[in-house]
């Protein structure tokens, strides 16, 4: 059993791990860049208590998803046992013990895993300095042998292991639904308000709205569609689809996206479709995702007030991997700024 400190996983050979990753939706994108550097003598799995995150990793390179048979996120407590019975703070990279579902401990069996992996994936918030920069950076340091570091030229974007692809019955199913209420020849703009966690990354509703109310006078074809999860359930539950498919099939299909800082963009920023617009109001952008070029990131008065713009991971990387950045010292960013921010991609 090991977890990301002191560097023992890093000299793991020959084993085939379980990694258990208990985050949210933009984390298992971030993951999917730390795959590709893990030392591949291993093979590789990854799960969760919700198959609707886990199903990201379908298709995935170089690791294969285990799912619990639990849709909804959770924490396994009503499966038995919370984070698999593991006290995070007390793993010290030798044995232990996990108590598992039936579903999942008969799937590891299927495995034959040998080694878990359970990261509380740190959040430095903009502390480390460039190649390390990026959450997901600071992660491949802990869990990757310095002499396979040494080979990566970290100035260019990290690949990712995913596909950021729904299987064709998932995929057909999601585009059906889609042309019920997307007419032939519309604009679907993808708007994501926020995600689980900080409620002050969100984009105020009266923002949202005012960008629902003025599409038309930007794109007299554009349409609008929430992609925050409690409004796909609504028009996507009944597939009986997994979230994550809902997400990558709406992300090729949208013309646009915009979106707080969560899960949803996160996602879009690497599948590196259409336009995408950020809004960050209590982090940097500098701190998490790849470049992408079709992307402008507008950051509000908060991001000022606290100087984040002066932490590490921005003042040390080298320009080709800094963000587009609108700064707005004084407010929030509102709809106008976004439209104005998706003309200049245009």
């Amino acid at each position: 059993m090991y977890d990301e400190r002191n560097g023992a996983f890093a000299k793991l050979r020959s084993q085939r791990v379980l990694i258990y990753w208990p985050h949210g939706f933009g984390d298992f994108v971030h993951f999917g860049y730390v795959v590709p550097l893990l030392d591949p003598s291993n093979e590789y799995f990854i799960t969760r208590y919700g198959d609707d995150f886990v199903h990201l990793f379908d298709g995935a390179r170089g690791i294969a998803p285990i799912y619990s048979r639990v849709r909804r996120l959770g924490d396994g407590a009503e499966q038995g046992a919370r984070h698999f019975g593991i006290d995070w703070k007390r793993i010290r990279n030798r044995e232990g013990e996990a108590i598992l579902s039936d579903a999942l401990a008969q799937h590891a069996r299927d495995a034959g895993i040998t080694a878990l992996l359970y990261t509380d994936y740190p959040e430095y918030e903009g502390r480390r300095a460039f190649p390390f920069h990026t959450k997901a950076r600071a992660l491949i340091r802990q869990l990757v042998e310095p002499s396979r570091l040494s080979a990566v030229d970290w100035n260019l974007p990290l690949q990712s292991a995913l596909t950021f692809r729904a299987p064709d019955e998932s995929r057909l199913r999601i585009e059906a639904r889609l042309r019920a209420f997307v007419e032939p020849g519309e604009h679907l703009y993808l708007v994501a308000p926020g995600g689980h966690t900080n409620a002050a990354k969100a984009w105020p509703s009266a923002n949202v709205q005012a960008f629902e109310q003025g599409l038309r006078a930007y794109d007299a074809r554009g349409r609008t569609l929430i992609v925050d999860e409690p409004s796909l359930r609504e028009r996507f539950g009944d597939l009986d689809v997994p979230f994550a498919h809902v997400m990558v099939t709406l992300l090729h299909a949208g013309h646009a996206f915009v979106g707080a800082a969560a899960g949803p963009l996160h996602a879009a920023l690497a599948v590196n479709v259409g336009p995408v617009v950020g809004i960050w109001l209590r982090h940097h952008p500098d701190w998490y995702d790849e470049p992408n070029a079709g992307s402008i990131h507008l950051t509000g008065p908060h991001v000022y007030a606290k100087h984040l713009e002066r932490r590490p991971a921005t003042t040390t990387k080298p320009p080709a991997l800094r963000a587009r950045t609108v700064v707005f010292p004084k407010r929030i960013p509102d709809a106008s700024d976004a439209f104005e921010a998706l003309a200049l991609l245009r």
